[in-house]
């Protein structure tokens, strides 16, 4: 019986071990399966932010807004549609997929995950809330010695070298280079950065030619608001103007006897200098030059309650002239925009080195140049820039006369799975 009960313990034995090795089998095969199905749902998950990715970089940077296009990736299938839902709206969907193998059922067997997200385009902050605003800043370098406080944007890639400092949020529409996360770019981001931001000038300046037609009333032109000749402006503290028009002799007339409205429009250059008291925006269709210092009589930064603003828009360049007084230093108290153009030095690439003290908001559509910087970032001819936001301007409820300027921002209003 000894015999008969050790073989039957032994049997026992094996079968119980063998059930338990089927069962570890099956659980292995079900581990196996929940990690095969995890697997496939993570690729389709990352498949699918990869085309969501890439269709909100084609509507940054193309512009799209009606296309369809599949991309393959990661053994997955995305299908990609943009397009319009509404004027001022447009729409990505994303459907991806992939197939994995059911054990249960013996089948190929297939899993999808859909994203959306919706693009607006809408105004909201006005321009001169944004310390700097750029179009296009091809050629510009910040560089080391240049300073920027306030917010600023660049609707290109922003380039930095050498260690240039951002007391603002600087955000970009195309990048920033090098890319701030890396060691090799040694700007200050004191407010952080932001890359995505797709925006854009405002065109229109009907409402100040209006503004100006209406100040002038039936006064001639070159003699009040509206001016068809070349026209130097030098802001005197009192509240006066020392007027310069084409060949004629200069007179002094009170600023708010040619600025009725606050608007002054000319089809030709202006060239301005001096000390402002008072308000006024400046439009021209042409060139604005530089003379002189442009300051206000009340300076803000000591005074927050000062009054006295001025706004200077350019269909095409605002330009520092380069003359004997603007050698060595020059300071700009102003909200400036350049239409199709941008604010820059003349003879930028020969002139001594000097230092720009730049105080209000610029809006350019195309960076203009102010120096040379060699390799290290050390500016070796022209001006090096100290460039600081007007705080009066922050929120939108202070602004040169009719400067109601705002950005057309196409920005990325919801994103969800």
């Amino acid at each position: 019986m000894l015999g008969k009960g050790a073989i039957l313990t032994v049997f026992g034995f094996i079968l119980a071990f063998s059930m338990y090795q089927v069962r570890m089998s099956s659980n292995v095969l079900a581990t196996a399966d929940n990690f095969n199905s995890q697997y496939v749902e993570t690729l389709i998950h990352e498949s699918a932010i990869s085309a969501m990715n890439f269709a909100i970089n084609k509507v940054w940077d193309q512009h799209a807004s009606n296309d369809s296009f599949y991309i393959h990736a990661n053994e997955c299938t995305s299908r990609v549609r943009i397009f319009p839902v509404g004027a001022d709206t447009t729409k990505i969907t994303v459907r991806t997929w992939g197939y994995l193998f059911d054990s249960e059922t013996q089948s190929i067997v297939k899993r999808e995950r859909t994203m959306s997200s919706f693009f607006t385009l809408g105004g909201g902050t006005a321009i001169s809330e944004y310390f700097m605003f750029t179009n296009n800043s091809s050629g510009l370098f910040w560089v080391t010695g240049c300073t920027l406080w306030g917010p600023s944007h660049d609707n290109s890639v922003m380039h930095t070298l050498g260690k240039p400092v951002f007391y603002g949020k600087m955000t970009a529409n195309k990048g920033i280079s090098p890319d701030p996360a890396s060691k090799k770019n040694k700007a200050e981001y004191h407010d952080g950065w932001e890359i995505g931001i797709d925006m854009s000038i405002p065109t229109d300046m009907t409402h100040l030619v209006n503004a100006a037609i209406a100040g002038n009333g039936a006064a001639a032109p070159n003699t009040k608001c509206i001016y068809n000749q070349v026209t130097s402006f030098e802001f005197l503290a009192n509240g006066d103007v020392i007027r310069k028009v084409g060949a004629s002799p200069p007179d002094t007339v009170a600023l708010t006897a040619i600025a009725p409205n606050g608007v002054i429009y000319s089809t030709a250059d202006i060239r301005i200098k001096g000390v402002l008291d008072g308000q006024v925006t400046l439009y021209t269709t042409k060139d604005v030059w530089l003379d002189g210092d442009i300051r206000y009589k009340d300076n803000p930064m000591t005074n927050i309650n000062s009054d006295d603003i001025l706004g200077v828009v350019a269909q095409d360049d605002i330009i520092i002239t380069d003359n004997a007084v603007n050698q060595t230093d020059i300071y700009v108290d102003a909200c400036m925009v350049c239409v199709e153009g941008g604010f820059e030095a003349q003879n930028w690439g020969s002139r001594p080195v000097g230092i720009e003290y730049f105080l209000g908001s610029l809006a350019e559509d195309k960076s203009g140049c102010h120096g040379v910087a060699n390799s290290s970032g050390t500016v070796i001819k022209g001006f090096q820039q100290r460039m600081r936001y007007d705080p009066r301007l922050w929120g939108g409820n202070f602004y040169p006369p009719n400067f109601v300027l705002t950005p057309n921002k196409f920005r990325l209003a919801s994103w969800w799975e």
